[in-house]
Parts: structure tokens; C-alpha cells; sequence
């Protein structure tokens, strides 16, 4: 991780308070662990966002792992005693003997056990319509993949964030950033995109700025894992982080100074599809209708995409006139409208979503360099023909996904090939599966293999291929086949 640390040395059971864990939680969450040994009920109830639940057995081994970080522990008080024998000798450590009062202060909470995981939005008196004048806000495009980048900045600490770079227009972000003279503090990506590559990862090498996204995501090279309800600062304005899965599960959206950057949850008359990357039309219907539109109806939403020229809208306008989420809409009517949308794999999704899970840097495949064809990743069988050590050595899978009579029918079937048949049996293999193996998927004449490919990219899985022509082409090839 490309970061700026400095150690932080305190003496064993010191005590931080309320607002002095939340300033290191808010503005330096990379120098800090939060480790919550309560019962965990109580943590699912309610708990900080970004922090752990870990039992006192497990503390020791997770602290050995800190790299230099502080870790402080929410624990009942009256356990800090014994906690502080066990830890005796170690400067790495606090205790948050104030943990009730996080609540009563009003700081960001996450868990089962609230209403909302945002803040009372209702309560704030801000004019969402109304563009202050002490804030700092740009919305850029890019048009290969109809993007949206937006730079926010609190004007008097010229403090900035980031949101959705795209790796093409790194060096014009930066620029317009360097032209203002801003610090820039974040890079924020709303979710794992799979139709273009971000430049988060670029940016904070040139800038080292902080990278972000959702702690759904497990992205190790990324610097700040996100949670729902947790706080960026941006000079003394606060970036609130709202977790809204549905498009994917690792989507976020920000809100700051009465704006949201929805990125492909919530777009302007439309929302995001849900049928990939863990996906889900109930998630985003709860989402959008649980939390986006509780917001007041002034609230500017910007998207993260558009196709039709529109810039930005409002809640109170998508509540009214958006088709497919409105808030007439019923949450059966919404998941019929998504089951029938049948649209066809981003054309970068197999480049984008491996890169975008290393920080922007390109990934590629392992053993095999697929063509993209309508979308779906392809090799041909002399190429798979010709990585049968890899094939022997477990590197490469090949799943046949015919129908058992077929596997040992005239064409036969590819030594080291597994049957798995296309439908619940594949649902539940890939569903179980690693999503960083590399699968080659074969049947009769590449139909089949072709939709189970599809099919693997929506379950997240990075390095699959369809081998085209499939069985038939393979005995054209007069490749060797096995019978049983």
C-alpha cells in the first residue's frame, strides 16, 4: 500500500474519548484498527462503521498483524483491567472507555438494530437545490464509457475528493485539480466497475491522495475499506458514506452538502442492472427506496452514468418520474422489471472488474488471453488443446456442460473435463466456487458454454472463456476425446 504512515506510540491503557477517536477515525482511518470485543449481538445491533468483531481469544493474533497501526479497543470497562494484563508489554494500544457516548454524540453507526445506517437527514435545514458558495464542485465526462467524474472541495481548506476517475482521463483530472489549487485527500470509487478501469489507483500514486471503496469489495491495495454510515472530512465538511447494494454489493453512494453521487444505483429515470457481481433486484429496491429516497426531496442526485444527455436530477423528481423505481413502484413490480431487461455484458467487463479489484492496475489472465466476442470472453480448442499441462496441473478448469447422456455420446468429451450441466447444477458450482479460477467452459457446439461464461461473469468470476465450436469443432480438429 502506497501510503504516508507515521507511527503512533501511545503508553499501554491509555483512554481516547468520543471525539478523540472519531478525529482519527474521520481524517487518518489508515493509522488506526478498531477491534469491538462485545458480545456479538451487541455489534450487530449497533457498532462503529470499519470496525472488527473479534473475540478476546483472537485479539492477540490480530494485533501481531497491525503493520504499524494503533489499534483501540471497544471493550465493557470493567474488562480493561484483565485486558491490560494480557497485552502487558505491547505499546500499540488504547482502550475507548466512552463507547456509549458515541451514540449520544450522534456519531456515525452502522448495524441490524437501527432504522437507518444514515444520519438524520431530515433534520438538516440545507437547501440540497441551492450550489453553496464554500464548496468547490465539478462534474466531468467521459464519453467511451458515458462516465461521470466529479471533483468536490471544501473552498476555504481547498481540502478535495475524488469520485469515479477513469484511468483514459487521469491527466485532465489532475490538471483541473492542480488549475484550483486543491489538496486532494480522496479518491472514491462508488462500486467495482465493470465498464471502465478507474484511476484511483494512478491518482494516489501521483498525488497520495487515499483510495476508497466499499470493504465489500476486499481490495487489499485499496486504503480506506468502507462501511455504511462512516465519515470523510473535507476541511469542516463532512463526506457521508451510505451503503446501497443492488447493482453490485459493494455500491456506495456519497453525500455531501445536500448532493449524492449514486454512481449506477441510482440514475436519472433509470438504476442500475442487478444481474451480475452479486447483483440483486430486491437489495437495490430497498436501497433506492429505504434510504435514497428518505432524503429531502431537494436533495441533487448526480449519477454516475448517462446515455440520454441528462446531467442530474433530484430525489423528488426520480420518486416521481423514474420507470423503473418510482416511488409508486412495488417491490414485485421492480424485480419483474429487472428479470426483463435481458441486456448484454459490458464490452470491458472482463478487463474492467479484475482491474478495478487490483486499484486501476490491468490484470491479465493467468494462463489464456481470451477475444471478446458480443461481450463474452473466447479461446479457441487448439488453444485449449495446447495448455493440457495446465489442465493437468490444476491452473485451468474445464467444465462441460452438457448433459450427462452427452459426456460419454459419439463426440465424447476432453480429458480432465468436469461435468457440471448447465442450469441449478452450475448455478450451485459457481455459486460455491473460487471466483479467481481460471474456467474454460465446453459444450456440444459452444452455445451452452457460452451462456454458462455469461453466467460465471454475473457470479464475479474474473478469468473465464467459452471454448467456441465446442465439442464438434474439437473432433473436426480430430483432438483426442475420452469415453467412458
Amino acid at each position: 500500500m502506497e501510503t504516508q504512515t507515521k507511527q503512533i506510540k501511545p503508553q499501554s491503557q491509555v483512554k481516547l474519548n468520543c471525539d478523540q477517536v472519531y478525529n482519527l477515525w474521520a481524517t487518518e482511518p489508515y493509522l488506526i484498527k478498531l477491534f469491538d470485543i462485545r458480545p456479538e449481538a451487541e455489534f450487530k445491533a449497533a457498532h462503529i462503521p470499519g470496525s472488527e468483531n473479534i473475540s478476546q481469544h483472537n485479539l492477540i493474533q490480530a494485533m501481531d498483524h497491525l503493520n504499524q497501526r494503533l489499534a483501540i479497543i471497544i471493550a465493557p470497562e470493567e474488562d480493561e483491567a484483565a485486558l491490560s494484563q494480557t497485552l502487558q508489554g505491547r505499546q500499540d494500544y488504547v482502550f475507548m472507555s466512552q463507547c456509549q457516548r458515541w451514540v449520544k454524540e450522534n456519531k456515525p453507526l452502522a448495524g441490524e438494530g437501527l432504522q437507518s445506517t444514515i444520519l438524520n437527514f431530515n433534520q438538516q435545514k440545507k437547501k440540497g437545490a441551492t450550489m453553496k458558495n464554500d464548496i468547490i464542485f465539478h462534474q466531468l465526462f467521459e464519453p467511451e464509457s458515458s462516465t461521470y467524474t466529479y471533483i468536490i472541495a471544501d473552498k476555504k481548506s481547498k481540502e478535495a475528493a475524488i469520485i469515479d476517475p477513469v484511468i483514459e482521463t487521469v491527466d485532465r483530472d489532475l490538471k483541473l485539480i492542480n488549475e484550483l489549487g486543491l489538496k486532494l485527500m480522496y479518491v472514491l470509487d462508488t462500486h467495482i466497475h465493470a465498464d471502465h478501469i478507474t484511476g484511483a489507483g494512478e491518482i494516489r500514486k501521483r498525488t497520495q491522495a487515499k483510495t476508497a471503496v466499499s470493504h465489500e469489495a476486499n481490495v487489499d491495495c485499496v486504503d480506506i475499506p468502507l462501511e455504511d454510515g462512516q465519515e470523510l472530512l473535507l476541511g469542516d465538511k463532512k463526506i457521508k458514506v451510505i451503503a446501497t447494494p443492488g447493482h453490485t454489493n459493494t455500491c456506495m453512494t456519497y453525500s455531501f452538502e445536500g448532493m449524492i453521487f449514486t454512481g449506477d444505483s441510482l440514475l436519472v429515470r433509470s438504476c442500475g442492472r442487478t444481474d451480475f457481481q452479486q447483483g440483486s433486484s430486491e437489495k437495490l429496491y430497498e436501497s433506492i427506496q429505504g434510504k435514497l429516497y428518505k432524503l429531502p426531496e431537494d436533495t441533487i442526485v448526480y449519477p454516475g452514468h448517462d446515455y440520454r444527455g441528462h446531467t442530474a436530477s433530484t430525489v423528488g423528481l426520480e420518486k416521481k418520474y423514474n420507470p423503473r423505481v418510482g416511488e409508486n413502484k412495488t417491490r414485485d413490480e421492480f424485480k419483474k422489471i429487472m428479470s426483463e431487461l435481458k441486456l448484454a455484458n459490458p464490452k470491458k467487463i472482463h478487463e474492467a472488474v479484475p482491474a478495478n479489484l487490483a486499484c486501476g492496475r490491468k490484470v491479465e489472465s493467468r494462463n489464456l488471453n481470451p477475444q471478446l466476442v458480443d461481450g463474452i470472453p473466447e479461446v479457441s480448442c487448439e488453444t485449449v488443446f495446447g495448455k493440457q499441462e495446465q489442465v493437468k496441473a490444476k491452473k485451468i478448469k474445464l467444465i462441460d456442460v452438457r448433459n450427462p447422456d452427452e459426456f460419454n455420446n459419439d463426440l465424447g468429451h476432453i480429458h480432465g473435463a468436469e461435468l457440471v450441466t448447465l442450469g441449478p447444477e452450475l448455478s450451485r458450482f459457481l455459486e460455491k466456487g473460487n471466483r479467481d479460477d481460471e474456467i474454460v467452459f465446453i459444450c456440444r457446439s459452444g452455445g451452452r458454454s457460452a451462456a454458462a461464461t455469461a453466467e460465471s461473469i454475473r457470479f464475479g468470476y474474473k478469468y473465464t472463456a467459452n471454448m467456441t465450436g465446442g465439442m464438434i469443432s474439437w473432433n473436426e480438429k480430430r483432438q483426442p476425446v475420452e469415453r467412458n
